[in-house]
């Protein structure tokens, strides 16, 4: 009775955190309402549904007519990740539309009889026209940013702006582009900015840590992008120095109202160098105040009345981030409340003994040996599966992988994760069977001691409360997008509602992650648990099971990146020599939702006595953690 009322509490605690979670995020990301934030879509020339955040501060009128903004999410983002920059530059005054590029979360491809379906922008440049539809918006005064992918979408969207605008002056063209986490687009030679015949304003916010460094600009560290070509070409001298005023073309240094007054003739130019890596300008207070640095000279004038300092987008994601919380606390205490009624509580049975037995030194050694060598396989599995998964069918680039994008699985980092869990599964199962022949079978434990065994309809039965629990924790997500226009995130880390094509892709992937959570659900609980341990000591052993080589890859990689600006491991084995950057940076995801998937394991293996409802509950809940932002590269929207 005592734990039921503790599940009662913290499945009451986790929906006060979604709902409080996603009230604290509306407000910041209103501003008090200051701004109102509307969810439109509309057909582009591209034959696209594009999909938009529109931040419309309060004060725009026909009357007082204010700047505007296009801004542009990196690879395997959504919209959402630009709040940062359209929740200041709205406070500032500023009408912005963050929009999902082509084929990622709620836009669509373009039509295949439109140019082949190629559209390098993205949908940046239709963004950049619906902009001149508003009657609030003073289009003479419209910029772009974009992070990384984005980056080169909005400078591909400006330069196609600018060539039609020669031939209808009607067109929208920007005053100002500031790529993020990208370099300057540029001609073959590296001789000059693709922009460079137009009268606009250009700067880069790139991190000195920043993972694509060689690839984007061709030298090693971020922190030298200044002595690259590139820097060169874009701003018409060499080496230019971080965080100063140039003119294009002059090397000499100008202040503030030397800056606006070259704005004024599209000739601003500068690069911002915050210390910090390739995603984190998604949370650097120090990268927002150079986005809004560069704006407030190109499009206010310099006459913004707060300070660049002056940031509120914390909040939002503290807000959101609650929520994130709260999601992950609903799962397991709705799952084990289910699991105390009489139709589910037929699945519960004792929970059977690990077979790993320590009752001597040389047994600790050998438990050791064996889960250091289990451990190993992971990250030289994990490398060679992930790969290099660029697809982007609208810019038509692609990157080979080992398990491409096609009709039927369409989304290139999540072929990666099933070559990865099912590759995995194997191992661990090897592992397994290895332990229960030398171990389990001198015990003479068979397979109704590994909770394994149960009938097939308990079976049913787990798989159907799984499918309770997930469907009721999506439902809060969908409600959160409905009444706040939210999803749960923070940072990199999100959950948020799918399209319904979206929702069929997550049910064909969702068997291949099922593999390895039901076996590890099995290997975590008989394995790696050590009879008769305390069960801290056993959460712990688990938590490094799931994850711990993973998170030694991350390490070394970043702590060489910040000590010496190059990743410890540069490259990847598939294609030979290509960065490990993208690796990288989806690993995060894999080290924040594998110790969840393994405490998850552990709760309802304890919980049921067998390794069905937590293999079924983190199939779904991984696989559509996975998904959530993943970009879709095939034939399917």
């Amino acid at each position: 009775m005592k734990n039921t009322s503790i599940t009662k509490f913290i499945l009451i605690l986790a929906i006060l955190l979604m709902v409080g979670g996603s009230i604290i995020g509306k407000i910041a990301h209103t501003d008090g309402g200051d701004i109102n934030v509307k969810d439109i879509s509309f057909v582009t020339e591209d034959g696209a549904e594009l999909r938009g955040i529109l931040y419309i501060p309060k004060s725009a009128s026909e009357e007082n007519k204010l700047p505007a903004i296009v801004a542009s999410h990196g690879y395997n983002n959504t919209a959402e990740l630009q709040a940062i920059n359209a929740i200041e530059l709205a406070r500032r005054g500023t009408v912005v539309i963050a929009i999902d590029n082509y084929g990622h979360g709620l836009s669509t491809f373009p039509d295949e009889n439109i140019n082949d379906g190629i559209a390098a922008d993205l949908g940046t440049y239709s963004a950049l026209q619906y902009l001149g539809t508003l009657p609030y918006v003073d289009v003479d005064r419209v910029g772009m940013v974009g992070h990384s992918m984005g980056g080169s979408a909005i400078q591909n969207g400006a330069l196609r702006a600018y060539q039609n605008h020669a031939e209808d002056p009607s067109i929208v063209v920007p005053t100002a582009v500031l790529p993020t986490a990208q370099a300057f687009s540029v001609n073959e030679e590296a001789t000059e900015s693709i922009l460079s015949a137009y009268p606009v304003n250009l700067g880069t916010v790139y991190g000195q840590y920043d993972e694509w460094a060689e690839g984007m600009w061709g030298v090693k560290k971020g922190s030298d992008i200044n002595t690259s070509p590139v820097a060169a070409a874009a701003l018409g001298f060499e080496t230019p120095d971080f965080d100063t005023y140039y003119s294009y073309g002059e090397n000499i240094e100008i202040d503030r109202e030397g800056a606006v007054a070259a704005a004024e003739t599209g000739e601003f130019r500068v690069m911002y160098s915050p210390a910090i890596n390739h995603p984190a300008i998604h949370f650097s207070k120090n990268a927002a105040s150079s986005i809004i640095d560069f704006f407030d000279i190109t499009l206010l004038n310099g006459e913004s009345e707060r300070a660049s300092t002056d940031q509120i987008w914390l909040w939002k994601e503290i807000g959101t981030g609650i929520g994130l919380i709260g999601f992950f606390l609903f799962i397991p205490s709705l799952g084990l409340l289910l699991l105390s009624l009489p139709f589910f509580r037929t699945i519960v049975q004792k929970e059977p003994e690990s077979i790993s037995v320590i009752n001597n030194g040389k047994d600790r050694f050998i438990y050791m040996i064996f889960f250091v060598l289990a451990l190993l396989p992971s990250p030289f599995l994990y490398v060679w599966t992930t790969g290099y998964p660029i697809d982007i069918k609208a810019m038509g680039r692609t990157v080979p992988t080992v398990f491409p994008a096609n009709e039927i699985f369409p989304m290139p980092i999540m072929n990666g994760l099933v070559l990865f869990n099912v590759l995995s599964a194997l191992v661990i199962l090897l592992f397994f069977v290895v332990v229960y022949f030398t171990i389990a079978k001198r015990q003479s434990l068979g397979s109704s001691g590994l909770g394994i065994r149960l009938p097939f309809n308990e079976i049913l039965k787990a798989l159907l409360l799984a499918v309770v629990v997930f469907g009721s924790a999506y439902a809060f997500l969908v409600l959160a997008h409905f009444l706040f226009l939210s999803d749960f995130r923070f940072y990199v880390f999100s959950v948020k509602a799918l399209t319904p094509e979206k929702f069929w892709i997550l049910i064909k992937y969702i068997p291949f992650f099922a593999v390895f959570f039901i076996t590890s659900s099995l290997t975590l609980n008989l394995t790696t648990r050590i009879k008769g341990a305390s069960e801290w000591k056993n959460i712990i052993l688990i938590l490094i099971a799931s994850s711990g080589s993973l998170f030694i890859l991350f390490a070394l990689d970043y702590i060489a990146l910040y000590t010496t600006g190059i990743k410890m491991f540069e490259t990847i084995p598939y294609p030979e020599g290509t960065t490990s950057a993208l690796a990288g940076v989806l690993l995060w995801g894999l080290l924040f939702i594998l110790p969840i998937a393994a405490i998850y394991a552990r709760i309802f293996f304890r919980k049921t006595g067998s390794i069905w409802v937590g293999g079924f509950i983190n199939s779904f809940v991984v696989t559509f953690f996975a998904m959530s932002n993943t970009v879709i590269a095939a034939g399917i929207l």
